[in-house]
């Protein structure tokens, strides 16, 4: 297992496992992601404060995050995805310590993550981590959650 930066050659990989978790789990969220950032993950994430990485197993992609600059001091933590036989095993906690590293080193204040009320890990995940939800917006059958992370604190 190795933890590591996104490259070109990873994309069918990676559009293949968020795609086949999104269909196969939240079949009726779908309408509220686009999934435009997949067809070309380089560009998607190639900012100079943007990042994607990739948690491989042998030649298979087990799990994915990426940050994407939002504003001068938030990141947008987004694509947290692992692997449905791979849960419970630590992966999206060391993606996230990775992720928030990463936002720390980069000088932002704060990650914001989205994500609806049917991604129980990830809600899970977040809060163990130190998020607290700032947002719930109703579309109509579901929420879309805000939370976020204070990544420097005032002294």
């Amino acid at each position: 297992m190795k933890i590591r930066k996104f490259s070109e050659g990873d994309g069918p990989k990676v559009k293949e496992l968020i795609l086949s978790i999104l269909e196969t789990e939240y079949p009726f969220d779908r309408k509220a992601y686009s999934d435009t950032d997949l067809e070309n993950i380089v560009s998607a994430y190639g900012g100079a404060r943007d990042t994607f990485f990739v948690i491989e197993e042998g030649d298979r992609i087990i799990a994915t995050a990426g940050i994407k600059e939002d504003t001068k001091e938030t990141a947008l933590l987004r694509r947290v995805f692992v692997d449905p036989s791979r849960r419970r095993r630590g992966y999206g906690a060391q993606l996230l310590d990775e992720t928030i590293k990463f936002c720390r080193e980069s000088g932002y204040k704060e990650l914001a993550f989205r994500t609806t009320s049917k991604m129980t890990q990830a809600i899970e995940l977040c809060k163990k981590k130190g998020f607290s939800e700032k947002e719930k917006i109703d579309l109509g059958g579901f929420f879309i959650h805000k939370f976020i992370l204070q990544l420097f604190t005032a002294h």
